[in-house]
């Protein structure tokens, strides 16, 4: 049969060496049958070897990985001496490969819960944690809300099938961890114009690019505000209107491409003619004249933020941010006025035809709902009728 015990120890008598005699249930020495007392140690294959205290112990494991063969379930991983299957081993593997798929502040989340994971699970082998283990874990002491838990649960939902796929090792039932996000505040489009109307009125003079930039957040809805301060001078193309954003948020791709309706493409000319920068400066940065700003310096992430909170205040409109009174405000008028489809594909990054040579942009949708933005927002036209003589 495969394996066999050994022992390190020589024979006390006569200095040979001892060997294992199933039968009798020890190590002896040819010459002298002197019985082993300690030093055992089994081998089983060229890749298992484990030491043990006693003669019991070591017939014990070798029994028991022996019938782990005739069984069809023996796995030599569960036995080496790196502990290839230890969870703690498992998860750093699959950090380090997050670390080349994801953004740093996401791997940082998931750095995150991993770590508080083999805090909890230690280096013990990855087929003894099932879902008793992992329910203690997600709402034991390490998470306090479920938010963090819900994303926590999801993080080892991601590693276990990962695991199942490079070890093919069965991803153990997680616990279903219930989180409903908050909705946020949004109002209309009548109220979102007074809004950035009184963004115009309040920094025109200090900066006109503040109130272009809240109309570009408020009529493209793949727009993120911090999406606009990723933009330099040189991505924007005035031949087809169109800017390109380098690295943005929340994007799988390296880069997104907005269409402008012509109106904003030919504001963001004249503000770059008025303000000229170099190809590598921000477009939306500071012109010099506020306390605490240098000349030619990119806008804070929270800048655009600061002037809706001042616009806001002072029509008494509360409780609505930025985010949420221009890009959720704005999808959700656009659902009404154009269907949730549309709606969709105009916050959505699709393949354009036309604009082909760009690669990945957004398709015709996006422009087409920015126009109707940009149309919901014209006074009405008055028509008049001639007055017929009875």
């Amino acid at each position: 049969m495969k394996g066999n015990i050994y022992t390190s120890q020589k024979c006390p008598v006569c200095r040979s060496v001892m060997v294992h005699n199933e039968r009798k249930n020890n190590c002896f020495c040819r010459e002298c049958n002197y019985p082993a007392s300690k030093g055992y140690f089994v081998r089983f294959g060229r890749k298992i070897c484990k030491r043990f205290q006693s003669y019991a112990e070591a017939a014990q494991f070798l029994n028991g990985i022996r019938f782990k063969t005739a069984e069809g379930t023996f796995d030599r991983r569960d036995y080496q001496k790196d502990n290839p299957l230890g969870f703690a081993n498992q998860a750093d593997k699959w950090l380090e490969i997050k670390k080349l798929e994801i953004k740093k502040r996401s791997w940082n989340n998931l750095n995150n819960y991993m770590q508080k994971a083999i805090d909890d699970f230690g280096n013990i082998n990855i087929k003894l944690v099932r879902y008793k283990k992992i329910q203690k874990f997600l709402y034991g002491p390490s998470f306090k809300n479920d938010k963090t838990r819900a994303n926590a649960c999801s993080c080892l939902r991601d590693f276990f099938a990962w695991v199942q796929d490079c070890e093919e090792i069965k991803s153990p039932k997680l616990p279903v961890c219930k989180f409903v996000l908050g909705l946020r505040n949004v109002t209309d489009w009548e109220t979102q114009e007074i809004i950035i109307d009184k963004v115009k009125d309040i920094s025109y003079q200090v900066n006109p690019k503040i109130w272009f930039g809240i109309v570009l957040l408020a009529t493209y809805t793949a727009l993120r505000p911090d999406d606009l301060r990723r933009i330099n001078e040189a991505d924007f193309n005035p031949q087809y209107g169109i800017i390109t954003i380098h690295k943005p948020t929340k994007s799988d791709n390296n880069f997104k491409i907005i269409r402008l309706v012509p109106e904003h493409a030919e504001i963001w000319s004249e503000l770059k003619s008025k303000h000229p920068g170099l190809p590598h400066m921000p477009f939306f940065r500071h012109i010099g004249g506020i306390p605490g700003t240098a000349p030619d310096s990119q806008f804070g992430p929270k800048y655009f933020k600061v002037w809706w909170d001042k616009a806001c205040k002072i029509v008494g409109l509360s409780g609505v941010d930025l985010y949420g009174g221009t890009r959720h405000t704005t999808t959700t008028e656009l659902a009404r006025v154009a269907g949730q489809d549309n709606a969709k594909k105009a916050s959505g990054h699709l393949t354009n035809k036309a604009f082909a040579r760009y690669c990945q942009a957004q398709d015709e949708t996006a422009f087409q709902m920015a126009k109707i933005v940009i149309d919901k927002r014209k006074p009405a036209e008055v028509i008049s009728f001639e007055r017929k003589e009875r």
